[in-house]
């Protein structure tokens, strides 16, 4: 099989690298991802990043290096063995049918824009906050889980857009500090009078925007082979 990619693969290629609205999560949740070193984070990164990845690179070569990371990303998370299983299985069948010409570049890119629809991003942002902040703050048992629910409300209304994004983008400059470089990145960790400021805030832009008082959980595994079918199963 030829490593080269054909003239649809390029223009599919174009797209990916371009595109904005198809190929790049949304900024505010992808800012939470970023440099989150959070087991949770690394994954949907992982799924994200795998269309562009191997799109840009020899097919061969790279979907046997994407799925070394996916199973990384996987091993280290806190999903259930269950979703770990099916996850893994799914991102491994994704790029050995690219590998193999089942899905093309088009395709690939097409499920990558699902993805970004998907709350699989809002739901990174819940697991890394929670694991990076909450968890480990000094805050009472009470608070912390009065903290989880905000977070929930918060990327509910993030992932529906009742919540609109300038609006949780300045939420999330309380999580972020400037580098040397001028890029921001998510703080290491948070003193419990910075989490507090931030779920304060949190719960305020959740509260004006009438987002339900009530738990958002969605199964990272459904969710990727809802994007994933939604594409190649229509």
């Amino acid at each position: 099989m030829s490593n080269t990619l054909d003239d649809r693969d390029h223009d599919s290629l174009d797209t990916l690298q371009h595109d904005d609205s198809s190929a790049s999560p949304p900024s505010g949740c992808r800012n939470f991802a970023v440099g989150c070193g959070c087991a949770a984070g690394a994954l949907l990164l992982v799924v994200v990043a795998i269309g562009a990845w191997v799109a840009m690179n020899w097919k061969t070569v790279v979907a046997d290096g994407a799925k070394k990371v996916a199973a990384d990303a996987v091993a280290q998370s806190k999903l259930s063995a269950d979703d770990k299983d099916r996850v893994l299985k799914r991102i491994n069948q994704l790029a050995d049918d690219f590998k193999g010409g089942k899905v093309s570049t088009e395709q690939l890119a097409k499920v990558m824009e699902e993805i970004a629809k998907s709350p699989l991003l809002p739901l990174g942002l819940l697991m890394a906050a929670d694991e990076m902040y909450v968890k480990p703050s000094g805050l009472s048992d009470d608070d912390k889980e009065a903290g989880r629910r905000t977070l929930q409300r918060f990327a509910r209304g993030a992932f529906e857009k009742s919540i609109p994004e300038k609006e949780s983008q300045e939420v999330m400059k309380l999580l972020t500090e400037k580098q040397a470089n001028g890029t921001d990145k998510l703080k290491e960790r948070l003193t419990d009078v910075e989490l507090q400021a931030f779920l304060k805030m949190a719960q305020e832009k959740a509260d004006a925007a009438n987002v339900p008082d009530e738990p958002f959980e969605v199964s990272i595994a459904d969710e990727l082979d809802k994007a994933i079918d939604k594409v190649l199963k229509p």
